[in-house]
């Protein structure tokens, strides 16, 4: 420890880093058993660069030797590392040679100390799927003369694998081949000469990303449970498999993987709300194994595996099978580095959640009869609002798929696509690239549509050119981030949109939040506290009964199972246009447009008497005005009877 101590010295005194980040890594290398480098530490938190690195341990010769990295880790004694260089200095060969031929260390224990000595990554590479479409990048006889792998292409960033990382000259040489920014890692020799045979001797894949296929056996193992390792696949493949299928069975719209200080948490979120993996052996193996996930993750996703120090984005898709059907279903992955490793976010697109037609999504018959009213107009603008996670997105597609038909044409931008439907064309925001929202909105009107959807309107251009289109005969339907249905004048406002042409196409507004639905296998009825009472009641109702489930296998023990979606529905009258153009203040034009808007309270007070959600559920998701609303206007009074459950 005393070369590490001298090393975060020296990065102290060029003003690198701080001593009490030294204090932190030092202590981070110690809990991890000294298997990474302090360098390396500082590297993967972002605190220095590589090359910055470099730089110090050269000028200062503070690259730990080969045989002392063995020593220190307790591969070697000090008595053998003595003798194999004494027998090095007969012999001629590399001291890792040496060390190997004396049978005092295994060639792993080689290339791991190796890879501390050079402050590079250390792949298991038989515990990793290759990417086949690599094999294009590198010739297989120059990658086999040379024992080098095409591990992952990211982007500019290639990453291959040396038997030999010291070879820089052949390191420059590939990047400039290949044009690409090249990063190495190492592993074993046999490991290596295994994947490049996985990789050249196996008939390619085609397609823009892997596929893994969950098996009926692997989908029907419970949470807790043990896994076994198949002979066509590692156990971490296995396991990567098993978090997935229990988080589609489990109806997780993401899974959560995130590094903590001694263990790695996995998590799903199931109708909204994020649920713990249990303790068992699927979690236990998930410990064990997090950083082999992750790799295996990222190469399914076509990321970068070596890089761990910016966050990175990527896609694949899993083939599930159930009742002797198929399906795919798209997964979205996100990776982002975090103070004790990476964390990883894993949206899951089951096409069979998406919406058919706004039936679908169980709006109160007022809204959805006003609603199809909307989408009949062949112009003008349709706002859906409501935070991230309210279902707006699925609002949208709901209202694309009723209006569908042979005769019109519709066209979509989206950031991402979360749902391909074969009856509209669908494009991706790729802002990198210049594909913007407002750059498709501007392709579009060239393109002969009847109705556009864009995913969000989130800037000026957007906006304006957003009611352009609805003024010259086209119907647009779009998403805001506000708190209210009327709040969607005062965000235009902000957006620089011309009142006049917010007046003239405005043709309605939907705001929405999710709650969880009591599930109906442990429903039964309860009293809620007097304090919730009195958030919706002044007087409690003396024949509403109240419900709540009581957990069970049904529902994971949550009570809840499903989401149902609590609504409002504003379409702007004659005095909010004259207000709107007048520029009248918000609060002016939120008080108008009470008078003609089907409320979240309403909403809320339709679910009350159906018992189909609960009080607390309301209180946690629904906006303080929807509560104020409800308490002040009494709607028990005027619709005294509840619904029969």
């Amino acid at each position: 420890m005393s070369g590490e101590r001298r090393l975060g010295e020296l990065l102290i005194q060029h003003g690198l880093v701080t001593g009490a980040q030294v204090t932190r890594a030092l202590a981070r290398q110690t809990m991890e058993g000294e298997r990474v480098a302090l360098g390396q530490i500082f590297v993967s938190q972002r605190l220095i660069t590589q090359r910055q690195l470099d730089a110090v341990l050269d000028a200062f010769g503070k690259r730990p030797q080969l045989g002392d990295v063995l020593v220190r880790h307790g591969a070697i004694t000090r008595e053998q590392l003595d003798y194999a260089l004494a027998t090095q200095k007969k012999t001629l060969g590399t001291l890792g040679q040496v060390l190997i031929r004396l049978r005092y260390v295994d060639d792993p224990g080689v290339r791991q100390a190796l890879a501390i000595q050079l402050d590079i990554p250390y792949m298991d590479l038989d515990r990793m799927s290759v990417d086949r479409s690599l094999c294009k990048i590198i010739n297989a006889n120059y990658a086999r003369r040379h024992s080098i792998l095409p591990v992952a292409l990211a982007g500019q960033t290639l990453t291959i694998c040396m038997d030999d990382p010291t070879q820089r000259a052949l390191v420059d040489d590939l990047a400039r081949a290949t044009e690409k920014t090249v990063t190495v890692v190492t592993a074993s020799q046999e490991s290596i000469r295994r994947a490049l045979s996985r990789l050249y001797d196996e008939r390619p894949e085609t397609g823009p990303g892997e596929t893994l296929e969950l098996f009926p056996e692997e989908q029907t193992v419970a949470t807790g449970s043990t896994y076994a390792v198949q002979s066509a696949h590692t156990q971490v493949d296995v396991l990567v498999r098993q978090v997935m299928s229990t988080a589609i069975s489990r109806r997780a719209s993401d899974i959560h993987i995130e590094m903590l200080s001694d263990r790695v948490q996995v998590r799903f979120r199931v109708d909204g709300v994020l649920e713990y993996l249990e303790p068992g052996d699927l979690l236990e193996s998930c410990n064990h194994s997090a950083r082999e996930v992750i790799s295996r993750l990222k190469i399914l996703a076509r990321l970068n595996i070596a890089e761990r120090r910016r966050p990175q984005d990527g896609s694949f898709r899993v083939n599930v099978e159930r009742k002797s059907k198929r399906r795919a279903v798209d997964l979205r992955i996100s990776i982002v580095p975090t103070h004790y490793g990476e964390s990883v976010v894993i949206r899951i697109l089951d096409g069979q959640n998406a919406p058919s037609s706004l039936d679908q999504l169980r709006f109160p018959p007022a809204v959805s009869e006003r609603l199809r009213h909307l989408l009949e107009r062949p112009s003008g603008i349709l706002l859906v609002t409501g935070p991230t996670g309210s279902g707006k997105s699925t609002t949208l597609h709901a209202s694309l798929m009723t209006l569908s038909r042979p005769g019109i044409r519709i066209l979509t931008a989206e950031d991402p696509i979360e749902y391909v439907f074969e009856y509209f064309s669908q494009s991706e925001v790729n802002e990198q690239i210049g594909n913007t929202f407002a750059a498709y909105l501007r392709a579009f009107l060239r393109h002969d549509p009847e109705v556009i959807m864009l995913g969000e309107i989130r800037d000026q251009e957007t906006a304006e050119m957003a009611f352009r289109a609805a003024q010259t005969g086209h119907l647009l339907l779009s998403t805001l981030h506000t708190n209210t249905a009327s709040d969607a004048i005062a965000r235009l406002m902000d957006l620089k949109v011309d009142p006049n042409a917010v007046a003239s196409s405005l043709i309605g507004v939907v705001g929405q939040r999710l709650v969880r639905q009591i599930c109906v296998k442990c429903k039964t009825a309860y009293e809620p506290s007097k304090q919730l009472l009195r958030e919706f009641f002044v007087d409690r109702p003396p024949h509403l009964r109240f419900y709540k489930g009581l957990g069970c296998s049904a529902c994971n023990l949550t009570g809840y199972r499903g989401r149902l979606t609590i609504v409002e529905l504003w379409v702007p009258s004659e005095d909010d246009i004259v207000l709107i153009n007048k520029c009248a203040p918000i609060e002016e034009i939120r008080a108008s447009a009470r008078t003609n808007t089907i409320s979240m309270a309403d909403n809320a007070w339709l679910r009350m008497r159906e018992g189909s959600t609960s009080l607390e559920e309301l209180v946690r998701m629904l906006p303080y005005d929807a509560i104020v609303d409800f308490r002040q206007n009494s709607r028990w009074k005027q619709d005294p009877v509840p619904v029969a459950v």
